[in-house]
């Protein structure tokens, strides 16, 4: 089940990588979703584009972020009298899921509890990559819990 695209209100998306991915990884797939509205970005209506930047978590455990985001908002505020509410958070598919770049990220809950004791809006997920997901559905990538809960067919006993 696919959101309906909407206005994006805001004016900055945060993207957020893992770092040791970052080291190999140009960032290209989900930059280009960003501007195709593809995968995790179709939630936003085309229009006038929001302000993007991409930050890295800072390596193994993530704790960077907090920091990251509170200078972030620190400066926005003083600088362009921002809110938080003008902010969307979205951790980048190699944080979220298994794919070629290696499995989920250990610390994802970590990483979600900063964010949200920022009160900042939160999406898991940049891009969705059609060879990635071919490989969950073969079993050779773990599928993260509740992706494919809308494909679920109850069985009944005859």
């Amino acid at each position: 089940m696919s959101e309906q695209p909407k206005t994006f209100t805001g004016q900055y998306l945060v993207v957020v990588q893992c770092h040791l991915v970052k080291q190999r990884c140009s960032g290209y797939f989900c930059e280009k979703a960003f501007f195709e509205r593809s995968g995790l970005f179709s939630r936003y209506a085309a229009g006038p584009d929001p302000r993007i930047i991409y930050l890295t978590c800072g390596g193994c455990s993530g704790r960077a972020v907090h920091r990251k985001l509170t200078n972030l908002l620190r400066q926005s505020r003083r600088r362009e009298q921002l809110g938080k509410k003008q902010f969307v958070v979205h951790l980048s598919s190699c944080i979220t899921n298994d794919n070629f770049h290696g499995p989920p990220c250990p610390h994802i809950d970590y990483l979600k509890n900063l964010v949200s004791r920022l009160k900042l809006e939160l999406v898991e997920g940049t891009t969705i990559n059609p060879k990635a997901e071919e490989r969950r559905r073969e079993g050779l990538y773990e599928p993260r819990p509740g992706m494919y809960d809308d494909e679920f067919v109850e069985e009944t006993a005859d």
